[in-house]
Parts: structure tokens; sequence; C-alpha cells
């Protein structure tokens, strides 16, 4: 299966709250693209990897655009999968504000051609950098406890962007030094970075002793809300 240019597609699209990062709790559009490049041992979405991992349609831009604009939110998240992977400035429209949740592997303002672990071929053009401005991008690269790798030159041209977030996962307080390996690397802004907890459950997000980890990093503590109110249930 190839994938070209203006094609998108999409495993789900539902209402509800963005649950981390610097916009938590805003009532929100969410457009979850199908596909990514990445396998992370802990992701709560595998459903959205590969073309036979899960239920998607493809939706053609006009579509999505009319979806957009009908929707009774302000906010607009592309989340995934990994959205990259689609041409997300023909998604703009004036008068809403839009996110990005990414893994932050692929820089968009360069042309993509990317064949994942099943065989799907994915060709896209860059992306006008003078309209993805415009977005929230929130970069959540991958620590070693998703066994997946961090692209060095990719994590230092988001670090160049005013746009641009991060949000790291972690599962114990020895990822806050991959954290500041990285922070250091690529001269990331310690006030743009963010931390949340992985896990599924509720008992997994309370963890006050590696929060105070957190704090004594100096880095935000970034809730998982959509976990602590609903669990991993899908649409939510």
């Amino acid at each position: 299966m190839t994938v070209v240019n203006d094609e998108y597609y999409v495993s789900e699209i539902f209402r509800s709250i963005q649950g981390e990062g610097n916009y938590a709790g805003v009532n929100s559009l969410f457009i979850r693209f199908q596909f990514c490049q990445l396998t992370c041992n802990w992701c709560d979405s595998k459903y959205t990897w590969y073309e036979k991992s899960g239920h998607f349609r493809q939706y053609e831009r006009e579509a999505l655009l009319q979806i957009i604009h009908q929707s009774p939110c302000h906010h607009i998240i592309f989340t995934g999968g990994e959205p990259t992977l689609y041409r997300l400035d023909l998604l703009y429209l004036p008068g809403k504000k839009f996110h990005v949740e990414t893994n932050g592997n692929i820089i968009p303002t360069s042309p993509l051609d990317i064949r994942l672990a099943d065989g799907t071929h994915i060709v896209r053009k860059a992306m006008d950098e003078k309209i993805i401005e415009r977005y929230n991008w929130v970069i959540s690269p991958k620590l070693k406890n998703a066994y997946q790798e961090i692209d060095r030159d990719a994590l230092c041209f988001w670090s160049s962007r005013p746009y641009a977030i991060f949000k790291f996962i972690i599962r114990s307080a020895d990822d806050l030094e991959e954290i500041a390996f990285w922070q250091s690397e690529c001269k990331l802004n310690p006030n743009k970075i963010y931390v949340g907890l992985e896990g599924i459950s509720l008992h997994s997000q309370l963890q006050p002793d590696l929060v105070d980890k957190i704090i004594e990093s100096g880095y935000h503590f970034s809730p998982r809300l959509h976990i602590l109110l609903w669990g991993n249930k899908r649409g939510k």
C-alpha cells in the first residue's frame, strides 16, 4: 500500500479533553491518524501502527477540512499513530487552534519517503513552515524505556523552533537522567519540558515520590488526565 501527499488515513475522530502537556484540560476534537514508524513497547494505540493492526478509513483533504470546520471545538488535535507522516499544513483553517502530538523523529519541513515495517510506503512533500509554525507542537521523544531511538538531528530541529514543547514519559527516576542528557545535547529549554508517568491505570498515575523527583529536576509535571478519568478507553 502506498500513501501519497494529500491522502489521509484516519483511525478515529472523537471529542474529548486534551489529557497532557501545555493545554491539558481543553475541550478538543481529536483526529487520530493511522500508521507509525515506531513500535514503542508501552504504546497505548498500537491499533494505529500498521495496515492490518486496526480499523481505519481514507479521507480526502476536503472531507477532513469540513469535519474541522463543522466541529464546535476550537482546539483541533492531530495525533496518532504518527501525524507527521501526512501533510498537516494542508488541513489548516483560520479560526481554529491546531495541535500536533508527534514522536519528533520526523522533520515536517523536509520531504518524506518512508517504508514501514508492514511494507506501507508513505510519500509526502515538505510542509509549509509558515503554516505549521501556527500550530502547538507537542514533541514526545521516546526514551529507552520504549525501546526506541531518538533522532538527534530531529530533536535539535525541534529545539530551535519556538512553537514546540517537549513531553517525556517516564517509568522511573532513572529516566530523568536521560531527559537531562537530551536537554543538554539539544539545548532544550527546561521551561518547555513536561514529564508524564507511563501507565494506563489510575494507580500508575498516583506516584507522588516520582513527581517530587520531576519537580526537583526543574521540569513541569504533566498529569495524564484522560488516564485518571477513563483509563485506557478508546475515544477518550
